[in-house]
């Protein structure tokens, strides 16, 4: 009897499929094949481009022809840029450093220091002025291999680099020294007359500069007065370079008469000027407050003649002068004033021993460290001369005092310096002696040289 709960579960295995069964069986698999690949892997797979460092192994069997090694690409470092060896060269403006100059010329600051360091123990630069040349050699990365710093022929100082380290020293110049002699009758100027005779507007200067104590040349000179004068020469390779000392110098005139003086150091090292008979050539004031051989010789084709003006009722003396040139103190004092006055430029005041009180004005500019209360010494620069865009010469006016009286500083007697010691008397009567006999064989004629 049969429980209606009872299930019964057909049995078709003995039943064969058809073909048609066995194709939409094999489709259905294909299609979930299908459906799996685009769900699942397309987004996920991508083709990429062989790597150059892959390397593709062939079928067994075959072999493929060599080919160049594949080379990486280059990877960028960061190395010292290199530049090419050079060697610069410049020269010193004015108002410019060195440190300035180098840089202009491109070099690099923290090569720039330690090369001026390293020449501060051989040079002072504050002595370097415009117109100083250097040359600079630098190596293929930018450091300074030599530096050489020119103020003169004979002044040329340089730092070199070995191994590593920056030393300085003086560069030895041979020179020369001869004695050059000149005899000359005064036609014209005093600067034409040195040049008629083989000199130049430097020579004539020394020698002005060397009487500036004693008389005015532009005020005193005449026609037919004669010069004879002995002063050294240097010569760097047999070429010249500047004047040395004034060795002696006699001037015979109708104003002044005959005046020699004579260069002299005694055995302790004190050297000087004096008269034939052991006097001070230096006396407590200068006779002329210009520096002319402090002007270029350019500038010196003109005759500067002073003449005497009245200033607010006092007596000035007026000098035209070389655009350039020096204004000095006329003796030791304390500057009172150093200013720019309305109508008159910058304007110097002075006051000397004695009671006495100098003023210097049409200056274009005051020497650094000329102010209010600053000592001064007699030939000390005090301010310069210049021109007006070069329309015209400067002059200076000058005017000295005594108490609230002018005074003519052309024509007073002013005190000498110390004369010659008495134990030293009889070595410079035996100097003075040669120089006498040959400024006695000199022709007034041109310049001679002979060695020294």
């Amino acid at each position: 009897m049969r429980n209606s709960k009872d299930i019964f579960v057909r049995y078709n295995g003995g039943r064969k499929k058809s073909g048609w069964a066995r194709v939409g069986t094999i489709l259905f698999v294909l299609m979930l094949i299908g459906v799996n690949y685009w769900v699942f892997l397309k987004d996920n797979l991508t083709i990429s481009a062989p790597n150059l460092e892959q390397t593709v192994q062939p079928p067994p069997g075959i072999e493929l022809p060599a080919s160049a090694p594949v080379q990486s690409p280059d990877v960028p470092v960061d190395l010292p840029e290199e530049k090419p060896a050079t060697t610069v060269a410049g020269e010193l403006q004015r108002g410019e450093t060195v440190l300035m100059a180098m840089q202009k010329l491109g070099v690099e600051t923290q090569e720039a220091l330690p090369v001026i360091n390293a020449m501060e123990d051989v040079m002072d630069f504050r002595s370097a002025r415009a117109g100083n040349t250097f040359k600079i050699e630098m190596d293929k990365l930018g450091k300074v291999v030599e530096f050489q710093f020119r103020q003169s022929a004979t002044e040329i100082y340089v730092v070199k680099r070995e191994n590593g380290k920056l030393s300085a020293s003086r560069k030895e110049i041979p020179i020369e020294v001869k004695i050059a002699s000149i005899g000359c009758s005064i036609q014209g100027s005093l600067y034409k007359s040195f040049q008629r005779c083989g000199g130049d507007a430097k020579l004539a200067n020394l020698f002005m500069n060397l009487f500036a104590w004693d008389f005015n040349f532009f005020e005193q000179a005449r026609e037919g007065d004669t010069i004879r004068m002995l002063i050294e020469k240097t010569y760097v390779d047999g070429r010249f370079m500047d004047y040395g000392k004034v060795l002696a110098a006699e001037y015979e005139g109708q104003v002044v008469g005959k005046f020699s003086v004579f260069h002299f150091t005694d055995p302790d090292g004190i050297e000087g000027y004096y008269t034939v008979d052991g006097q001070a050539l230096r006396k407590e004031f200068l006779k002329v407050p210009v520096d002319y051989a402090s002007a270029e010789s350019s500038s010196m084709k003109k005759t500067f003649e002073p003449r005497r003006v009245s200033v607010r009722g006092d007596l000035g003396v007026e000098y035209p002068s070389p655009a350039g040139a020096q204004v000095w103190s006329v003796a030791s004092g304390t500057v009172t004033y150093a200013g720019e006055v309305k109508g008159e430029g910058w304007v110097v005041e002075i006051h000397h021993s004695g009671g006495y009180k100098s003023r210097y004005s049409g200056l274009s500019s005051v020497e650094k460290g000329v102010t209010e209360g600053a000592q001064v010494f007699q030939k000390s620069a005090v301010g310069k001369l210049g021109s007006k865009n070069g329309k015209r010469d400067p002059k200076l006016l000058f005017t000295l005092k005594r108490g609230k009286k002018s005074v003519d500083h052309m024509r007073e007697n002013f005190p000498g310096g110390e004369p010659i010691p008495p134990k030293f008397m009889d070595l410079f009567l035996k100097t003075v002696s040669k120089y006498i006999d040959e400024l006695k064989t000199l022709d007034v004629m041109g310049l001679e040289d002979s060695q020294a």
